[in-house]
Order: C-alpha cells, then sequence, then structure tokens
C-alpha cells in the first residue's frame, strides 16, 4: 500500500489520528471502540484506542481539565498502560485540539528510554512526517515475535521519505547535462564567467519548472485557476516555430526580466501576449546579473534547452518540504544535494551536511536562544514578583505547551523578529533553510494557538495579517528569511544557490498563485566574501584618516547609515520599483568605494604585522620552484583575498547587538595549504586527488609543468598561500591558534576549521550560541589546545559529540576520518557537559540512526572539565571515553604519574625521530649487500617482534652515517643504530585491534619517521638502561596501556601522546619489576643479536628466549595480568577494558583475563 504523503498531512492537520494511522498507514481498527477512564497520580484521563498493530497499540489521551500533562505525569500514564500494552504509542491533546504531545519508548540494548514531540496544530505537516516515521521505526523495534506487518509499515514510511537513491541519480545525470550545457553557451569569452553563468540559468530555470509543476501549476494560469505544467517545453515549441535558436533571446529574456522582474502592468503589451499570465516575484533571482550586464551578447540555441527539459521530465518536481515517495522525485532537499555537489565545494574541504545535523544542530541553538529570553532570570525566581508569572522552560515542547497571551506576544514582537541567525559558510545554504523550519514550526504554533486565547491584540495582530497577505505560511517565511537569516561564502555562485533554495522553501508555502507575493530581496543577507580575512570592528578615526583622499569625503558614520538605508529600502521593498537594480547598483558601488579604504585598513594591518607577499618562482636550471621573492604587500594582494568586513556588512548587528544571536555552520575542514593533485586536476584527466602512485603523479606533473600557461597558472596558485598563513599566525584575531605546551609553541598547520571556530566565537555576543561540525581534532589535538581552553574557560560547552565516518554520514571523506558535533554558548565557564564518542565500526552510528543518537541521553555521558584537567593537564585532549566506567577507570589511572612528568627522582624516556622516508628518500637501495643495513620500518614490527615483517629498503652506512650527523664532524663515535633501543609504529588508529605496537631493536638497523625511537634513562646516568626499556616495553604493549591511548589517539601515536600516558615508577628492586622483564625478555631476545641484551637482564641468551606461538601467547597474557595488577585494576575494570578491543580474538582476551586471576591467587609471580 503506497503512502499518499498529501492525505497523511491532512489527517495531521485535522488531528484525525485514527484516519492517519488506520487509512494511510496501514493499521488495524482497535477492537475496544469506547473510551475509557485511567486514573494516574491525581490526573484522570479519558483514553482512546486508535489502532493496534502486531501487538502495539496507538491511544489518544485527554486530561479532564483539557491540558497537557507535564512530563513526569507522562511518564506515569506511560507506565501505567504499558501494564496492558507493552508497546504503545501516546497521543496527549488538549480540550481544544490544537496541540498534541506524541510519547512512545525507544529501546536501547535491553532499557528503555522515553521519547517525545510536540505537533501543534497549523504548523506545517510536512516538517512532522520525518518525526512519524522516526516513531513507527523505533516500534518496529518493539516487535519481538517478529511480525512483518509493523516492520513492513517502518520500511516503507522510511523508504518513502529516502531522498537518497533518486538524488545520486539525479546528480549523475545533471552532472552530464551541465557540461554539455555549458559547451553551447555563446558570448562570454572568460571560462570562469561561462561556468557562473550556466549556473546562473539552471538555477533560475529549475525555480520556474518547481513552479510549473506545484499543483495546480503557477504558470500560465487561466480563469478557472489552472495553470500550464509543461508551460517551459510549450513556449520552446512556439518559439522554434517561429523561428531557430530564438528561446532565450525573444522568449527567457522576456519571461526573466519582464515577467516576473514586473507587474503585469508595467510590461511591454508583447511580452504580455508573449508570456501570458505570469506572477511578479521580484527577488534579485530576475534582475540582469553581473555577468549579462558585462557581456551583452550572450546566446544559446534552442537544443540547450531541449536536452535540458528531457532531462527534468524524467524526474517528478514536487515543491514540498517532505518528497512524495516516488522514485523519480525531485524535492527542494534533493536540489540542496545537487547544488552542493554541483559547486564542487569538496575542493575547499566542505561536505554536504545531511539534515538530521543540521536540524540537530539548529535545535540546539535556536531552541536553547528562545529558551533563555523567555524563562525567568534566577535572580528574578529568588524574589517572585507578585501577579509575575515565573516561567523556568526545560525544553521548548514544554513552553509550547503553555502558550498564554502574553507570551505569545512576547515571542512575536520581541524575541522572534530580533533574531539573527548566520552561516558564515553557507555553502548552498543547508543551514539556513533548517533554521527557516525551525522557526516555522514555533511561529506556527503559535499562529495556531492565538485564535484559542481570545486575546485582542493578538487577534488584531492575526486579523491584520489575513487581511494584507493571501497566506499567513508565506508571510511567515517571509518574514523570517528577510529578518533572521544570514550568510557569508568565499564562493559567489553558492551565495546565489543558497537564496535559489531560501526562495523555493517560500514558494512552497503557497497553495494557489494568488498566494504568491513578491520574493524578498536578500542579495545584502546572503553575502559572497572571505569570512576569515577583514575587518571585525571599523575604527571610524582610521577610516575617515584613510577617506580623506577622496573627492567626496563623508564621516564613517554617514556612510553606514546611507548604506543602511538603502538596504533597508531594498530588502523591504515589497511593491515593483522601476529602479530597483539601480537601487542594487547603487548600493554595490557604496560598498565597493567603502571597501578601496576598508581594504587600505586591513593592508596596513598586514603591513603592521610585518608580513611580505612571497612570489613563487621557477628555477630553469633545475626546472623546478626556485627561491621566493618577497616583496611589499600592494592593495590588489588584499583585494584578491576577497577580504568580508564584518564590521562594515552587518555593523547594526555586531556594534549596536553585540554580535549574532546563533552560528550555525559547517565550515572547510582542510589545512591552508598548496593541493598539487587538486590544482593540476584541473589541467589533467590523468591526475586525480586519490588513488595515484606518487611517482606516476610526479611524471605527469612534471609534464604538465612544461606548459608555460599552466606553470605560470601554478606559481600564482603557489603565491597565494604564504601572506595568508602568516596573517592568521600572527594576528591579534587568530590568537587561540597558537597553542602553548609546557612554555612551548606547538607547530602545526594552519586549519580552516579552527580558524573558522575563532572566528564564530568573535562573532557571537555575550550569549550567543554556536553549532558547529569541524574534524575530531579539535578535541583531543595538540595544536587545538588553546581553542579548547577558550572554550572551556570563557564558553558553556553544551554537546560535543565524537563520530567516525565508518557509516558514510559525510559522502566523499574518508571513512576513518573522525567529525565533531559540538555546540557552545559564548560567555562564562564550562564545569561539565554532554558528551558521546561512537568511533569503531562495530558501534559507529548510521545515518539513520542519527536522530535517535542525538536525543537519546542514554547515549551520552556528562564529563566534567575538572576530570578533563586531571587527565590532560597539560593539553586539555578530552579522551574519547564510551561510558561512565571509562572515567572511573581513568580517574584510577591518574593517580601514576605521567610518563612526560617533569620528575628527577625517577626514570624517563626520550623520543627520537631518526630519516624520513621522504625527504631521506635518496639513500634507500631496494637490493641488499654490504656495507648496507636495512631500513627497519613501522610495518616490519609488532609487539615484541622486531621481525613480523621483512626489510624492503637497505642503506649505505657511511652515507647514512653522514646524513645522520648533519654537519658535526664523524668521530666514530657509537651512534643510536649501533645500540639497542625500543621502537614503536607511528601510525596508529584507535580502531585497529591494537594501537600501541613496540619492541626493542637490535644494533645496526636504521629507523625512519613511521617508526620512532626511545631510550629509558635512569636518574644520574646518560647511558640508556635496558632493564628499564623492557619495563617500559611490557606496560606500553598492555591492554590497559593501549586501552589509554586507545581514548586519545586518531591516526598517530606522537610522543605527546605517550608522555600523557600514566606510567607506574616500580623501584628495580620490586619482585613485579624483575617478573615483568624476566617475560619482555623471553618474547625478544629470540636472535643472536639479541645476546648481549639477554646477559644484561639475566637470561643468559636468545636460547632461552621463546619462539613457540603457544608458549609466547601465554607469556603476554601473563604480562597483561602482571600491569593489570601493577595500576591497581579490579577483575571487573580489566574485563570492562577487555571488551573494548573488539578486534582482539576472544581466547586472547580470556587468557589475558584468567592471568589476571592468576596473579592475584599468586600463581604468577
Amino acid at each position: 500500500m503506497p503512502i499518499h504523503f498529501e492525505r497523511t498531512r491532512d489527517c495531521l492537520k485535522e488531528f484525525d489520528f485514527q484516519r492517519l494511522f488506520v487509512q494511510e498507514l496501514g493499521w488495524s481498527r482497535p477492537a475496544r471502540k469506547t473510551p475509557v477512564d485511567l486514573a494516574v497520580k491525581e490526573s484522570r484521563f479519558a483514553c482512546r484506542h486508535v489502532a493496534e498493530l502486531s501487538g502495539a497499540v496507538v491511544l489518544e489521551l485527554e486530561r479532564h481539565d483539557g491540558t497537557i500533562p507535564d512530563a513526569k505525569t507522562r511518564a506515569a500514564v506511560h507506565k501505567e498502560v504499558a501494564k496492558q500494552h507493552h508497546e504503545n504509542l501516546l497521543i496527549f491533546v488538549d480540550h481544544e485540539r490544537t496541540q498534541s504531545l506524541w510519547y512512545w519508548a525507544k529501546r536501547e540494548e535491553g532499557r528503555t528510554f522515553p521519547r517525545d514531540h510536540l505537533y501543534c496544530k497549523g504548523q506545517p505537516g510536512d516538517l512532522f512526517l520525518g518525526k512519524l516515521s522516526q516513531m513507527v521505526f523505533d516500534l518496529a523495534d518493539f516487535d519481538a515475535e517478529g511480525n512483518v506487518s509493523i516492520v513492513d509499515v517502518a520500511r516503507r514510511l522510511q523508504s518513502a521519505l529516502d531522498i537518497e537513491r533518486v538524488t545520486k541519480k539525479f546528480f549523475r545525470d545533471f552532472q552530464d547535462q551541465h557540461l554539455a550545457f555549458l559547451e553551447l553557451i555563446r558570448g562570454i569569452r572568460d571560462e570562469r564567467q561561462r561556468r557562473w553563468y550556466a549556473s546562473v540559468l539552471l538555477n533560475r530555470l529549475m525555480f520556474i519548472y518547481f513552479l510549473q509543476k506545484k499543483p495546480p501549476g503557477f504558470l500560465d494560469v487561466n480563469s478557472a485557476g489552472q495553470g500550464n505544467q509543461n508551460y517551459l517545453r510549450d513556449k520552446l515549441a512556439e518559439s522554434k516555430a517561429r523561428g531557430k535558436d530564438r528561446y532565450y533571446a525573444e522568449f527567457l529574456q522576456d519571461l526573466f526580466f519582464e515577467g516576473f522582474a514586473k507587474p503585469e502592468e508595467k510590461r511591454s503589451a508583447a511580452a504580455r501576449k508573449l508570456l501570458g499570465k505570469i506572477k511578479y516575484l521580484n527577488g534579485g533571482l530576475f534582475l540582469p546579473h553581473q555577468i549579462e550586464q558585462q557581456n551583452p551578447k550572450i546566446a544559446v540555441p534552442d537544443r540547450a534547452f531541449e536536452n535540458l527539459f528531457d532531462l527534468f521530465d524524467r524526474y517528478t518536481w514536487h515543491l514540498d518540504d517532505t518528497p512524495g515517495g516516488k522514485d523519480d522525485e525531485i524535492n527542494p532537499d534533493v536540489l540542496g544535494y545537487i547544488f552542493e555537489k554541483y559547486i564542487n565545494q569538496k575542493a575547499f574541504g566542505a561536505y554536504y551536511t545531511r539534515t538530521e545535523i543540521t536540524e540537530y544542530l539548529c535545535e540546539r541553538t535556536i531552541h536553547r536562544l528562545i529558551l533563555d529570553a523567555v524563562n525567568t532570570p534566577e535572580s528574578v525566581r529568588a524574589h517572585p514578583v507578585a501577579g509575575l508569572k515565573v516561567r523556568d522552560y526545560a525544553a521548548l515542547g514544554d513552553l509550547l505547551l503553555d502558550l498564554d497571551a502574553r507570551l505569545c506576544k512576547q515571542l512575536l514582537h520581541e524575541v522572534l523578529p530580533g533574531l539573527s541567525l548566520l552561516d558564515p559558510a553557507c555553502g548552498s545554504g543547508a543551514f539556513l533553510v533548517a533554521a527557516m523550519k525551525t522557526l516555522i514550526n514555533i511561529y506556527s504554533a503559535i499562529v495556531g494557538r492565538i485564535k484559542f486565547l481570545h486575546d485582542r491584540n493578538l487577534a488584531a495582530w492575526l486579523a491584520d495579517i489575513e487581511k494584507n497577505h493571501p497566506s499567513v505560511g508565506y508571510f511567515i517565511k517571509k518574514r523570517i528569511i528577510t529578518d533572521n537569516l544570514f550568510g557569508v561564502d568565499l564562493m559567489e555562485e553558492a551565495t546565489e544557490i543558497a537564496r535559489l533554495r531560501l526562495f523555493l522553501a517560500l514558494v512552497a508555502s503557497a497553495q494557489t498563485t494568488d498566494d504568491l507575493e513578491p520574493l524578498p530581496n536578500i542579495d545584502f543577507n546572503i553575502l559572497p566574501g572571505n569570512s576569515l580575512i577583514g575587518l571585525l570592528h571599523v575604527d571610524e578615526k582610521n577610516f575617515e584618516k584613510k577617506y580623506q583622499g577622496r573627492l567626496f569625503r563623508k564621516k564613517y558614520k554617514q556612510v553606514l547609515e546611507e548604506k543602511n538605508r538603502l538596504i533597508d529600502t531594498f530588502r523591504h521593498a515589497t511593491e515593483y520599483a522601476e529602479d530597483l537594480t539601480a537601487m542594487r547598483d547603487a548600493i554595490a558601488e557604496r560598498k565597493a568605494e567603502a571597501y578601496e579604504t576598508l581594504d587600505d585598513i586591513l593592508l596596513e594591518d598586514f603591513q603592521n604585522l610585518g608580513i611580505k607577499y612571497e612570489q613563487a618562482t621557477w628555477d630553469d636550471k633545475k626546472k623546478a620552484e626556485g627561491r621566493p621573492e618577497k616583496r611589499p604587500l600592494k592593495p590588489a594582494d588584499i583585494e584578491a583575498l576577497h577580504p568580508f568586513h564584518w564590521g562594515f556588512e552587518f555593523d547594526e548587528i555586531l556594534n549596536k547587538r553585540g554580535g549574532f544571536d546563533a552560528i550555525i555552520t559547517n565550515p572547510p575542514w582542510e589545512t591552508l595549504k598548496p593541493y598539487a593533485k587538486e590544482f593540476f586536476a584541473e589541467h589533467s584527466d590523468l591526475v586525480t586527488k586519490l588513488f595515484m602512485r606518487i611517482e606516476d603523479f610526479e611524471k605527469e606533473r612534471d609534464k604538465l609543468l612544461k606548459d608555460e600557461r599552466i606553470r605560470e597558472a601554478w606559481l600564482a596558485y603557489l603565491s597565494q598561500f604564504p601572506h595568508q598563513s602568516s596573517y592568521f599566525r600572527s594576528s591579534s584575531q587568530y590568537r587561540n591558534q597558537i597553542s602553548i605546551i609546557n612554555g612551548k609553541k606547538a607547530g602545526t598547520d594552519v586549519n580552516l576549521y579552527k580558524l573558522f571556530l575563532e572566528q564564530c566565537h568573535s562573532l557571537l555576543r555575550e550569549g550567543g550560541l554556536c553549532g558547529i561540525i569541524t574534524p575530531g581534532s579539535v578535541y583531543n589535538d595538540l595544536g587545538a589546545k588553546q581553542l579548547r581552553e577558550l572554550l572551556l574557560s570563557n564558553c558553556r560547552v553544551v554537546t560535543l559529540f565524537g563520530l567516525q565516518n565508518e557509516r558514510f554520514i559525510f559522502e566523499g571523506v574518508d571513512h576513518r576520518q573522525k567529525f565533531c558535533i559540538l555546540s557552545f554558548q559564548k560567555g562564562g565557564r564550562t564545569d561539565s557537559f554532554t558528551a558521546a564518542f561512537r568511533i569503531n565500526i562495530a558501534e559507529a552510528v548510521r545515518p539513520e540512526q542519527l536522530e535517535s543518537f542525538f536525543h537519546s541521553p542514554s547515549q551520552h555521558l556528562r564529563l566534567s572539565v575538572a576530570t578533563i584537567r586531571k587527565l590532560s593537564p597539560d593539553s586539555l585532549s578530552i579522551m574519547e571515553f564510551k561510558c561512565e566506567e571509562d572515567v572511573r577507570i581513568a580517574s584510577k589511572l591518574a593517580q601514576y604519574p605521567l610518563l612526560g612528568s617533569d620528575d628527577s627522582t625517577t626514570w624517563s624516556v626520550r623520543f627520537h625521530r631518526e630519516l624520513d622516508m621522504t625527504n631521506d628518500s635518496d639513500l634507500f637501495k631496494t637490493t641488499d649487500g654490504r656495507p648496507r643495513l636495512p631500513l627497519c620500518e613501522g610495518k616490519m614490527i609488532h609487539q615484541f617482534n622486531h621481525k613480523f615483517a621483512a626489510p624492503k629498503y637497505w642503506l649505505d652506512e657511511r652515507e647514512t652515517r653522514r646524513r645522520l650527523l648533519g654537519k658535526d664532524k664523524d668521530n666514530r663515535e657509537v651512534l643510536d643504530y649501533q645500540s639497542y633501543r625500543l621502537g614503536f609504529r607511528d601510525v596508529a588508529s584507535n580502531t585497529n585491534e591494537r594501537t600501541c605496537i613496540m619492541t626493542m631493536l637490535p644494533p645496526n638497523v636504521f629507523c625512519p619517521h613511521t617508526l620512532p625511537t626511545a631510550h629509558v634513562y635512569v636518574p644520574n646516568s646518560e647511558e640508556p638502561d635496558h632493564s628499564h626499556e623492557l619495563f617500559f616495553c611490557s606496560c606500553a604493549n598492555s591492554f590497559v596501556v593501549d586501552y589509554t591511548l586507545r581514548q586519545r589517539v586518531t591516526n598517530r601515536l606522537t610522543f605527546f601522546l605517550l608522555n600523557q600516558v600514566p606510567f607506574p615508577r616500580v623501584p628495580s628492586s620490586d619482585a613485579r619489576f624483575r617478573a615483568i622483564i624476566e617475560r619482555a625478555a623471553r618474547l625478544i631476545c629470540t636472535t643472536p643479536e639479541f645476546d648481549d641484551l639477554a646477559k644484561e637482564v639475566g637470561i643468559k641468551s636468545h636460547k632461552q628466549g621463546v619462539t613457540d606461538p603457544a608458549t609466547r601467547a601465554a607469556l603476554r597474557a601473563e604480562l597483561d595480568g602482571l600491569v593489570a595488577h601493577l595500576y591497581g585494576l579490579t577483575e571487573a575494570e580489566f574485563a570492562h577494558i577487555l571488551t573494548t578491543f573488539p578486534l582482539v580474538p576472544d581466547p586472547v582476551k580470556v587468557a589475558a583475563q584468567n592471568a589476571y586471576r592468576d596473579v592475584e591467587r599468586g600463581g604468577i609471580r
């Protein structure tokens, strides 16, 4: 039975829940038809059976006083109902049937967690359908008997709401058609402009396609209200009948700039006849584009449109917030995905964000803003004022259930209109659309409630809207788009697409052409520019000083006032204005003039920091890049950065309000540096960013660089980075980019996400909220330490979720990539916050589980900042705890000193790197022979085993000694490679079978950076102590230390991470020390080259070493048991640690646990 979404929406709007479940979702009519009374605590409810299926029941409940009960009472009702109906969905309704609260139980690993969702009359039914699907999906989990019917209902609804299949198919088709369309455009010489104009035309045509297909057809509407749903195709046929290739020049130009851009009475008679009945829309989309103004001879042949319409006609176009369940359907959310891919944002390290994430971050920020605005301050709560209602809502649902006239007025007139919501890396506008939907739900709940409050002022407010606006829903969306939403993106093309998506969302509210009003002019809400470079605040005196050279100089306040007046007039122009294009151009002209001065101020900032422009050069002799030539920066260099001057563009928000109320964004994740493969991929089909051997890429690059044009473009590309990087490293605007660890600066690349995070903090007002997606390194990377200090000491962190992309939540991103979903409030300090980490493949969150994961407290834990500071005092790294037991164990281990602690009374470790796999590759030989020594790479060792794999390279000893000594003279002293030393794998993920892999290396092997080395020193000695090295190696290879490291490491085991691990300092005279090193020596000393080490630690020679696999496994288990006791762990704690190694074979873990018990009984010493 296919799901009919229009009827389903109608059932929701009418509160006809029985028809919804029985007729639309396929449930059965209930056996009980008469309502029953239900008494719970001090409340009585009329309980009506709505539907049932496979043991699950849907009940509608109305409390006798006509109100919806609070959370505690709802839980008590659920508990009472569950005595008779274990699986149930409860729908609480108020007496007027204007509010419904849906309450159901989500089962997770044997535990039950209640979920609820408020749906009010007046809210768009479309936006609730996704929640409804989750409820039915959750109910499917209840079916212990495995009945197919309920599972099938869930799957049908989920499938109907799944847009990914059609999205990907359309994208592939669209990509091919876009390239073909591009090739047919004539009259634009600049290739970049031609690509951009293809986007402009396609944006307009897709918008029009949605309009013509929206029932009953919104174009060329006849007297019966029916439009032509084949309008564009029919007009193409008419044009071809008049002559060849006239469609673009004659018809589309008139449709764009006469039909949609002018009211009917302002159009020429010829245009009225040609176009038919077309609604005036305005809105910037149908004003002449700058490319059209600069290239007046653009031509596009008819066949370009024939091909395009052939593609469009293969799909069903559905202008609504929720898909209709058809396999070929295109809706605005599908276009969001298409646009994000189409503008190729991935080149900047940005990726399409799933709606579950955008909606969640909007809830965490916008809902909290509204609650903070209406809740009674604590100071007033302590001393209540007579007659003033104390409000203390924990969730937005509680607020909407308690809407009274006073609260409605406060929200409508004070809170909602003034909200400023920003995405500084807006892309195609996914977060802006999500923010709009979040506000629509709140506005429409209020509007729906007004009719039942009988308040004269509210009724008059609503009546005035209904009188002056044909659609209240359209009016609300337009108000939100105009007054609340702001965005910036480096790609101007992306900002145009973001505006288009908002226009589509707006037009979706119209049911007839009469509902359509002119689109808002939001050219100055969503702007192009570099969000990271520009003036946050403009010094008035400095501006006027720089401005004095202009012919008609004005005070800075005058410049701002004039700009703001013109933008406000443009933004709120609802009637047709002959000079709308002129008004837009006049604003742009005034802004350009101001930007000359603002860029001059920014240039001076760069110069005061001592930053030079570093021009990349070419060395003809070496056929390679030469030394860069430094020169002073010029105004053109600053202009090329496309600075966005926040203090000028959004001066009223930043200066008068102190900043934005909320920022919601998914900024680029890449580092600021040249990406050669990305650059050369634009010039050669052979070059791909991934899956190409370095040798093959270098050959192709060298070949391409012989072309002078490509070489010049490459040098220009390289020259873009040094001065930007210097600015970000030295500007006070980004003072938290450099981390100080133990008094030293931590070296790090310039990461764009880190810059955006600090910029977001700067752009927020005090008390403002931010929801942001970043790479996982934000919570544990050494280079982000200062940002963590900023968040913990100067903000209130609300939630921090660390996830791994194992289930491809982000398409096109490596499955090993960790990312963080973070929300925080500016100001105050953090004492504790909600956190969750789902990293390895066994526990990774799937896309369809996101909504449940976000809203299930049982999957989260509470982390205190005091614990973080105790466990990571130097770096503030946040460990990836999975449960409260992890936190307790970590706190217990923290009683021991860190490996890197500065304690001269005990042993310490010094780490080294010898050779580099890239920079020293000229030394590597692929054949053995004297006097060559092997290169021991990380992949060649395993725990207690230096011969895990055979060597691949050998190095000449003399050449390599010279490289290691550098400028020092070779006095034939013993170097590290000639002695025993520890080596460990540099590449180490916490999702591997084991993370820390270390062994002792024999003399006469060289090590690259993938196998860092270490020596252990005891006090008052400059010679390495091999006994302590064996002790350290045994602890490092243990499950306990590995478990600790896995909570910190991302993909590399660094010196710093090891230094942050607590290690017991057991005296060498301790029997436990002896027991540990004796077993380690038997595991390591298995070949003659270890005889000297064997004698030193007391096992005579390698003949006492163990090579039998079973005996080696037993020794390793004994070591794990000994080390677990060394840390003072209980058997339960050690058992928990073992469960966190899903890839380790069960027999290995059982052996370790048995060894723990044997140690406890004294059987292992």
